[in-house]
C-alpha cells in the first residue's frame, strides 16, 4: 500500500508541477501548492521535498496512516539531502572547470610551463561538460570548457607554426 501511495504521489506531483497554471499573487504559497497552483518552472522533486503532511493528505483525498507519514518524512529527508548534494557538486565542478581553463590559457604563454596547459585544458573541458550536463545554465562551466578548447586550439596552432618554421629552416 505504501508503494502505491508514494507512486500516486509522484505521478500527481509530476502532473501538478508540469501544468501551466496561473494564480493571483495574493494567495499564500502553501495554498498554491496544496491546490496545485504552482509555477511551471518548479521541479517535482523540490515540490515533493517542500510538501507538508496536511498538503499531501489534501492531495490524496484521505488521511495518511502513521507508517505512511513516517515513510514520507524519511523520503523527504533523503530527497533534500540528495538535492543539496547535487547542487554542491555542480557548483564545484563548474568552478573547477573555470579555474583550470584560466590556468591552462595563462600557462600556455609562459615558457616551459606550456606543457602544463594541455592537461589543465583537457580537465577543464571534462569538468565543464559534466557540470553543464547537471546544470545547463552554469556560466562558469561553459566558460571553463570554452577556455579549455581555446587553449587546445592555440596549442595545436603553435605546434603547426613551429613545425613549419623547422621545416623551412632545414630546406
Amino acid at each position: 500500500m505504501k508503494k502505491i501511495t508514494l507512486l500516486a504521489l509522484f505521478v500527481l506531483a509530476g502532473l501538478i508541477a508540469t501544468a501551466n497554471y496561473t494564480y493571483p499573487v495574493e494567495k499564500p504559497e502553501a495554498y498554491q501548492m496544496a491546490t496545485g497552483l504552482i509555477t511551471p518552472s518548479s521541479s517535482s522533486y523540490t515540490f515533493i521535498s517542500n510538501l507538508k503532511i496536511k498538503e499531501v493528505e489534501k492531495l490524496l483525498g484521505r488521511k495518511m496512516k502513521l507508517k505512511e507519514k513516517l515513510a514520507f518524512k524519511l523520503y523527504q529527508w533523503k530527497l533534500k539531502k540528495e538535492l543539496k548534494k547535487k547542487a554542491d557538486e555542480t557548483d564545484n565542478k563548474g568552478e573547477t572547470a573555470f579555474i583550470l581553463g584560466i590556468v591552462a590559457l595563462g600557462s600556455l604563454f609562459i615558457p616551459y610551463a606550456g606543457i602544463a596547459a594541455i592537461p589543465c585544458a583537457i580537465l577543464a573541458i571534462i569538468f565543464g561538460n559534466k557540470a553543464k550536463k547537471n546544470n545547463p545554465n552554469d556560466k562558469k562551466a561553459k566558460t571553463g570548457a570554452l577556455l579549455g578548447w581555446i587553449t587546445l586550439g592555440l596549442f595545436v596552432i603553435t605546434i603547426a607554426i613551429v613545425i613549419a618554421i623547422i621545416a623551412a629552416i632545414q630546406f
